[in-house]
């Protein structure tokens, strides 16, 4: 289980805190109409995630029911389990300041308006990462949430061009199909490990320490028999329909959720490990274990070049069943805090 404790240790990916915006290139843009709105005018992206990010360390600390309130999607459950990792772990999480903040969404008539975000963090000189967030408001009277965020190279970071107005153009229909092409493929290869024919090389984008933990639990020294893994596209949230026009193409989020079960023979004693007794929602009795996690991703196009980065995977949730499939009794995690 070191890889689940690198992942805590190493800083909780939704973490953030941001003070300040980098101007973005203006071309010209015809006037708005009194119907039409920017997702984001200059400064607002900077004001909320600086807040944003004072109140989720203190939920990451002191109030776990608080975090619902800030975030959304995918990453409130990320978050989740990772706060029930910290605890059982005796991990302390919390969330970091950012220096800069790129930020950016298209006209919006009606709700709901998002904008994505590329944060630069603060006191951090060993590490070039920026942070993308997808931030959502789903109505006038509900505040801004986070719904995904995660942590790849500055070099992944592409340049967003707004127009006078302050907006950004949604990602060309090339981009989506790329994108969408992306996600399926990154479904078969977090499956197989085989890499798909055209695909991204999904091995040095922070795909293969997934496909390494499968390993290590199929191995024959473990006595795990009847290993699968079954992935599929996160359908919480059309995370492919947030996607912005970029200088050279787009750029868009994702996220792979992915089932490893494995069964335990009778005569074995299994240690599953903090980190999987952490976020177990059933007792842990049963021949069958489950294990649930997510693997997010930012895909950025350019002409017909297509890239995929990822943090790596993330321990949501596991569950133990009866050899004929049945679940063990037990109710669905405890929520962190309520030791």
């Amino acid at each position: 289980m070191t890889r689940m404790r690198a992942l805590v240790a190493g800083g909780l990916a939704c973490g953030l805190a941001l003070s300040g915006c980098a101007e973005i290139p203006q071309p010209s843009r015809p006037e708005l109409t009194p119907y039409e709105r920017p997702a984001v005018r200059e400064g607002d992206a900077g004001a909320f995630l600086t807040t944003y990010a004072e109140e989720l360390d203190e939920a990451l600390r002191d109030s776990p029911e608080e975090l619902e309130a800030l975030q959304t999607g995918p990453l409130l459950e990320r978050t989740r389990a990772e706060m029930l990792i910290a605890e059982k772990t005796d991990t302390t999480l919390g969330a970091s300041n950012y220096t800069d903040v790129v930020a950016g969404g298209p006209v919006f008539k009606e709700y709901p308006l998002w904008f994505m975000a590329f944060a630069t963090p603060a006191d951090d000189d060993e590490s070039d990462d920026v942070q993308a967030l997808l931030v959502r408001r789903e109505s006038a009277s509900e505040d801004w949430k986070v719904a995904n965020a995660l942590f790849v190279p500055s070099s992944a970071q592409p340049t967003i061009l707004a127009d006078e107005s302050g907006a950004v153009a949604p990602a060309p229909e090339a981009h989506t199909s790329a994108a969408d092409d992306v996600v399926v493929q990154a479904v078969q290869y977090l499956s197989s490990g085989d890499v798909p024919d055209g695909a991204p090389d999904f091995e040095d984008a922070g795909f293969k320490d997934f496909r390494d933990y499968v390993g290590e639990l199929g191995a024959d020294d473990t006595g795990f028999s009847d290993l699968g893994v079954e992935c599929a596209p996160y359908d919480g949230m059309a995370l492919g329909d947030h996607a912005l026009a970029t200088e050279g193409g787009g750029v868009s989020l994702a996220e792979i959720r992915c089932t490893v079960t494995v069964d335990v023979p009778e005569s074995y004693f299994v240690d599953l490990g903090d980190e999987i007794e952490a976020v177990m929602t059933t007792d842990a009795d049963g021949s069958v274990i489950s294990i649930e996690v997510a693997q997010p991703m930012l895909i950025t196009t350019e002409d017909t070049d297509v890239s995929v980065f990822s943090p790596g995977w993330f321990m949501l949730s596991s569950s133990t069943a009866d050899g004929d499939g049945d679940e063990s009794d037990g109710g669905e995690a405890e929520e962190a805090g309520d030791g």
